[in-house]
């Protein structure tokens, strides 16, 4: 390989890495969870789970679970920094006649690291449950 091609090697090398500046920390989360088509594959694990078990089921009765994966997928799209379109509520006013509990939201949460253990390394799920984790106060009745 000769000069030239060494310099646009590396010139090319440059220009890469100066392209990946430009990612703030919530497109890096986004993408490192598999972008949408990721945070789909999570929400529909963790909404199957969730719609079954004793401990979660009773505040999803009567809900489209269709239109549930979709929306919770659009949220955690948003939180995570990616550019989906979430037309829901805030969670606050999502939530406020499910009365959850503080188990029903424990118990939750206990899933959705189960599921993000199985999809995602350890970085990218911590700092998705640091994002979700202020939220706790607006979905659990008096808390």
């Amino acid at each position: 390989m000769n000069r030239a091609h060494h310099r646009l090697l590396l010139i090319a090398g440059l220009a890469l890495l100066a392209g990946c500046t430009h990612l703030r920390e919530d497109d890096a989360l986004y993408a490192r969870l598999g972008g949408e088509a990721g945070i789909e594959r999570i929400v529909s694990d963790l909404v199957d789970v969730v719609t079954i078990d004793p401990r979660t089921r009773r505040s999803l009765e009567g809900i489209k679970v269709k239109h549930l994966k979709h929306s919770i997928t659009m949220f955690i799209c948003n939180v995570a920094g990616g550019q989906c379109d979430y037309e829901g509520e805030d969670m606050k006013k999502t939530h406020v006649d499910a009365q959850i509990t503080e188990a029903e939201f424990d118990a939750l949460v206990g899933m959705l690291r189960e599921v993000l253990d199985r999809h995602v390394g350890t970085a990218e799920k911590n700092e998705l449950l640091r994002r979700l984790a202020p939220m706790k106060r607006d979905i659990v009745a008096g808390y």
